[in-house]
């Protein structure tokens, strides 16, 4: 007797791209794993099933998800202070893929950031300036396809121009990846590894994975870096879920820009989000969360190393989002 695999569900569980900032991993749904375990009854191992996986249980919907987010950290152009409001705006579609059941994901996206700060001083070119606007139009293409009952991949790539729209070359294209394997060793336990390469003037390439343990449909704690996340559910009120997350995030972005003295240039703004945070999710596919963090080891680096790193201020963030 041969046991099936586990079948996409595509309204019981709406598939996600990748958020931006860019990160190697979709938004949770907060549920025990699809797929079957390695390891169903723990140690010492069991043989995995065999058999195929079993066919597309509903019709497909084109349009998985649309979802609005708003980032805003405090900040002025005084000293070393620096204020930044992060905007985005994704669309995701689903396709067949020739292979597997698991769709293909496509998502285009728009993202405006504006800045306020830091301050100009010393006069340009020696001062750390940043455009009041920058912009992000791209396109993510996702696909999680699931090899057999235990093992699953998590692979993706994102191509972009990120500029302030002044100036536009061949380093306002940004092209980011990720790469993971998924190992289901039990029903509670998952392990993720792989790396994601980010296209950033300072930083290329990360690595990327961890541990995924959900020991009840009340609790999931994501240790993956570098962008966990600790959930755990509050309550349920009619059919929606209320939960409450500690996360963790490496932001923000790299673009190309004209400087204050006309010059061009790419900068990184790179930066560390911690944030405590409310989401809620219903039956009807819409979602929505709140939250407040902080933000530190922020950098400012040119391309160019004129002038050289700036560090503005450590700083507090509010942030929010709607899906649906």
């Amino acid at each position: 007797m041969t046991s099936a695999g586990p079948t996409w569900d595509q309204y019981a569980n709406p598939a996600q791209a990748a958020p931006a900032p860019y990160s190697p991993y979709a938004p949770s749904p907060y549920a025990q794993p699809a797929t079957a375990p390695l390891y169903p009854e723990g140690l010492p191992p069991v043989a995995p099933p065999t058999g195929v996986f079993g066919p597309i249980q509903q019709q497909m919907r084109l349009l998985q998800e649309v979802k609005f987010r708003d980032a805003w950290l405090a900040g002025g152009n005084t000293g070393n202070q620096m204020g930044v409001n992060d905007v985005d705006l994704t669309a995701t579609f689903a396709v067949p893929a020739f292979y597997n059941q698991a769709p293909i994901l496509i998502t285009p996206g728009y993202g405006m950031h504006f800045f306020n700060g830091p301050e100009t001083s010393p006069p340009p070119p020696l001062g750390h300036d940043m455009p009041p606007r920058t912009y992000d139009a791209f396109l993510d293409a996702g696909w999680q396809p699931q090899i057999n009952p235990w093992f699953g991949l998590n692979v993706g790539a994102r191509v972009g121009v990120y500029s302030d729209f002044t100036f536009v070359d061949t380093h306002s294209i940004r092209i980011m990846g990720r790469g993971l394997g998924v190992i289901t060793l039990t029903n509670e336990l998952q392990v993720q590894f792989g790396v994601v390469y980010l296209d950033r003037n300072k930083i290329k390439l990360l690595p990327a994975g961890g541990v995924v343990w959900t020991p009840n449909p009340d609790s999931r704690y994501e240790f993956l870096f570098p962008n966990p996340k600790l959930a755990h559910r509050w309550t349920t009120v009619g059919t929606t879920e209320v939960w409450y997350y500690l996360s963790g995030e490496y932001g923000d972005g790299a673009w190309t820009i004209t400087r204050e003295d006309g010059s061009h240039d790419s900068v990184d703004y790179n930066d560390i989000r911690v944030a405590l945070g409310l989401e809620t999710i219903s039956t009807a596919n819409l979602r929505g969360f709140v939250e407040g963090g902080f933000v530190f080891d922020r950098q400012i680096f040119y391309r160019s190393g004129i002038p050289g790193q700036f560090n503005p201020s450590d700083t507090v963030m509010v942030r929010a989002g709607i899906s649906f």
